[in-house]
């Protein structure tokens, strides 16, 4: 079937006026370069494009702290987008209580991506393997900080190995770090990530040195305990990534109730701050979405208080692994 590329997008286009939504939408198939395979495809995409243009004026009128904006995802249905969220919300602590950081003394703000303890931003692309993501980083972060060296480890050695998790269609980043308790991690080089599920191949001799020991469940809805976590090293958070303020975020600090509480996304808390024009404190985060994402594959999640699940429910289950 001969695709239904952009010139003849706007051939079509041109046999009745334009609306204004449809401009914009053959604008957004040009930056993202998209391509349809029939009309019937293309007048598909164009309506999910629509609804969602729709609601995101709506959200950049109403809201003062952060912007929604167009991204990869615009022309998905619902359905599509669910399948790339990955954790599933039960069993979210596996065999260790909660426990308390008070060791820590945390400074005002934290980065460490910039400190050089984050690998740059990946992409899980159409797989529900956003709890390998959070896990590899977190991995990536802990071994920085007690080697100085940044490794970048094999998601789809997660994807294809950790057998207590279901690969493509979900999983825990604490099964995944128990995993690591008894299997070395493998470089992303030796092991390469191809977004679908795979026989696990993991070899002996493509194994790191590199593994944990054990892992640490955060005290849950706590700002001081993820920020004590936090000031020592990167850690894994669950949120409910569903909503479209998340899913179409833009830039600046993320501050609405309508994100949600249901966790279905894992991502990387890589530091905290506060925002020197709305005064928030926020978390950074760290997500599996690419760099055309959000702020360069990132978002900045407001902080709330001691004892509130958070904004996308971010407080609710921080942990981190022990190498």
């Amino acid at each position: 079937m001969k695709t239904f590329v952009l010139a003849a997008i706007a051939a079509i286009a041109t046999a009745t006026p334009m609306s204004e939504v449809e401009y914009r939408f053959i604008n957004y198939v040009a930056k993202f370069g998209k391509s349809y395979g029939t009309k019937e495809e293309y007048a598909f995409r164009l309506q999910q494009f629509a609804i969602k243009d729709a609601e995101m004026q709506i959200i950049n009128e109403e809201e003062t702290t952060f912007t929604v904006g167009h991204n990869k995802f615009s022309d998905w249905t619902s359905a599509e987008f669910k399948r790339i969220l990955g954790f599933k919300k039960n069993n979210l602590i596996v065999d260790h209580a909660p426990e308390e950081i008070t060791n820590v003394a945390a400074p005002d703000s934290v980065n460490w991506t910039t400190a050089g303890a984050v690998t740059p931003v990946k992409d899980q692309g159409q797989c529900g393997s956003c709890w390998a993501f959070s896990s590899t980083g977190a991995l990536e972060g802990a071994h920085f900080v007690a080697t100085g060296e940044l490794l970048s480890f094999s998601e789809q050695h997660l994807v294809d190995c950790t057998k207590t998790c279901m690969g493509c269609n979900g999983g825990w980043q604490a099964r995944a770090f128990v995993y690591y308790e008894s299997h070395n991690a493998i470089l992303e080089a030796n092991y390469t990530y191809n977004a679908v599920d795979g026989n696990c191949a993991a070899a002996s001799t493509q194994a790191t040195s590199v593994s944990v020991s054990d892992y640490v469940n955060v005290t849950p809805n706590s700002v001081s305990a993820l920020k004590a976590a936090a000031a020592q090293q990167p850690v894994s958070v669950s949120i409910e990534a569903d909503k479209l303020v998340f899913q179409m975020y833009n830039g600046g600090v993320l501050n609405s109730t309508k994100c949600g509480t249901t966790l279905d996304h894992a991502v990387l808390v890589t530091g905290y701050g506060t925002d020197a024009t709305t005064g928030l404190d926020y978390w950074l985060v760290k997500n599996s979405w690419a760099a055309s994402w959000g702020e360069a594959g990132y978002i900045r999640i407001a902080q709330t208080v001691d004892g509130d699940a958070g904004i996308c429910g971010i407080q609710m289950g921080p942990l981190y692994p022990v190498v």
